[in-house]
């Protein structure tokens, strides 16, 4: 995208306040209200200090630790712009903070056991057609990696992202993204999974069958279903 946007005001930044905290309050605020949007472009540093009324440092202090939190991206030598993947970084942000915490698996599973049936219910509802291609895909993917455990995991956990996405819920999308990613990457997990790709694609033929007819009540069961067979493998896996 070529140039910034031009109508766009930066309020100045009054004397008493802590600058660069200010300025990041504010951007974030704009971002977050959608007055500037994924992929605009922020002005100059020297047009920003102009319009905040504070000095480049100041600035260049504020844009730095946009990007820290992933807001904004800064490419050297095209500017810098309001970042188009933030749910991607909103979800490594969740990963560390549960991995620092040191949740349990099965506290894991917990959560998404209380968000998955709902899912698939809004799923059933609310998918389009796009949604319903993707997941197609996915499934087919499923069934010709039955026997390489790893590349048949990616594939379900991306047909659970996709459901949590066609449910029309983005707060659904970035927890489910979260929890099921930290799942995956356990080993024991995986090696525990791997008899089961079978059940698992089964119960997953049979979620998307209900999410195309719109059949809400079916899809929360046969997700109620799917879920019980991880809880198997899950309760075989004892934490550290």
């Amino acid at each position: 995208k070529i140039g910034f946007i031009m109508n766009v005001k930066y309020r100045p930044i009054g004397p008493q306040e802590k600058l660069y905290k200010t300025i990041v309050n504010q951007i974030r605020k704009m971002i977050v209200s959608g007055v500037l949007k994924k992929g605009d472009q922020l002005p100059s540093e020297r047009e920003l200090a102009s319009q905040f009324g504070v000095s480049r440092t100041a600035v260049r202090e504020a844009i730095k630790s946009l990007s820290e939190i992933g807001l904004v991206d800064i490419m050297v030598g095209k500017g810098t712009f309001v970042s188009n993947n933030t749910t991607d970084r909103i979800v490594e942000s969740f990963n560390l903070l549960l991995h620092v915490e040191q949740v349990k698996m099965k506290d894991l599973h917990s959560a998404r056991n209380v968000l998955e049936t709902p899912i698939a219910k809004m799923a059933a509802r609310n998918r389009t057609d796009e949604n319903i291609e993707r997941l197609k895909i996915l499934l087919i993917e499923m069934e010709s990696t039955q026997e390489q455990t790893k590349k048949f995991i990616n594939a379900d956990t991306e047909f659970h992202i996709e459901l949590a996405r066609a449910s029309g819920n983005t707060a659904y999308t970035v927890l489910i993204q979260a929890i099921i990613q930290i799942l995956k990457s356990e080993r024991t997990y995986a090696m525990n999974f791997k008899d089961q790709t079978m059940s698992a694609l089964d119960h997953h033929k049979e979620i998307l069958e209900f999410v195309i007819n719109q059949d809400e009540h079916g899809a929360e069961i046969a997700m109620q279903s799917h879920l019980d067979d991880v809880q198997h493998v899950i309760n075989s896996i004892k934490d550290d």
